[in-house]
């Protein structure tokens, strides 16, 4: 890791719960066996080469609870939000309330200045970010994602999939007024699609846009997202991110077994 540290990649033979235990960056391999029981949050694969630079790094940032990169290029940064980024964020949804399609992290909030919110207001709405930040994507490991513009480094909207009551990883994205018309809202979605099928391997996605937003509706449909449906005022859209494949039938339980075990070890596994 670039700042010393290491992540270990060890089975339960080679004391993986030992290292665990002491605090260490673990990364468990089941190698084919039921690992014995585990702190939440651990990181498992199913074999030792699925580790790659991408996923221990990835990992290793979870241990340190540094808010993780989603994408970037030269101009924007997509990132899990983090607890400094609390007076950025509340700006961010004051902007946002107008759009009855978009949730935000935080909640009702008041259109008051952070700075002139009373201490137990800014505490309660800094506790609600950390909440968000321990549940959503430490468990989750997707959410809402705020987009930085480099040249300035500054927040300038927000991006990421949300579980509403209608559909789950419901995309939503927001950006500045000052900063619209450049591509920006495409760009991060695009970052944010290409998490979810790497990372989630998501199949399909949503997005609830409210039929006056012809914005955003505009670029659901530049990404790919179909309208399958009407419910009032909200219109539904879904993408395929990608197909199922076709497989053949095993003709028993043995061939079964080895193909399941065949497509397990291509995927990493978190519990």
């Amino acid at each position: 890791m670039e700042d010393g540290g290491r992540v270990l990649v060890l089975s339960a033979e080679e004391g993986m719960v030992v290292h665990m235990a002491r605090g260490e960056c673990v990364i468990g391999v089941m190698d084919g066996c039921v690992p014995p029981p585990l702190p939440s949050g651990c990181y498992l694969v199913e074999e030792e080469e699925s580790v790659d630079a991408d996923f221990a790094g990835r990992v290793y940032a979870r241990f340190c609870h540094k808010p993780w990169i989603i994408g970037e290029n030269e101009r924007l940064t997509l990132r899990e939000f983090a607890a400094e980024d609390i007076a950025e964020l509340y700006r961010l949804e004051q902007g946002m309330r107008k759009h009855k399609d978009l949730h935000g992290i935080l909640g009702e909030i008041p259109d008051t200045p952070w700075a002139e919110l009373p201490e137990a207001e800014r505490d309660e709405l800094t506790a609600r970010l950390a909440s968000y930040i321990e549940h959503q994507y430490a468990f989750y490991e997707y959410g809402l994602w705020g987009v930085y513009y480099k040249p300035e480094g500054k927040l300038i909207g927000m991006c990421g999939f949300s579980t509403t009551e209608e559909v789950d990883m419901s995309l939503g994205y927001y950006i500045f007024p000052t900063y619209r018309r450049y591509g920006y809202a495409t760009q991060a979605c695009r970052m944010a699609l290409d998490f979810v099928k790497e990372w989630q391997q998501a199949e399909e996605v949503y997005a609830l846009i409210d039929w006056e937003n012809l914005a955003s509706q505009s670029v659901a449909m530049t990404l790919g997202f179909v309208q399958t449906t009407r419910d009032g005022d909200v219109l539904h859209f879904r993408k395929t991110l990608c197909e199922k494949p076709m497989q053949p039938e095993p003709k028993d339980s043995a061939a079964l077994f080895d193909k399941l075990k065949t497509f397990a070890g291509k995927y990493f596994r978190r519990e």
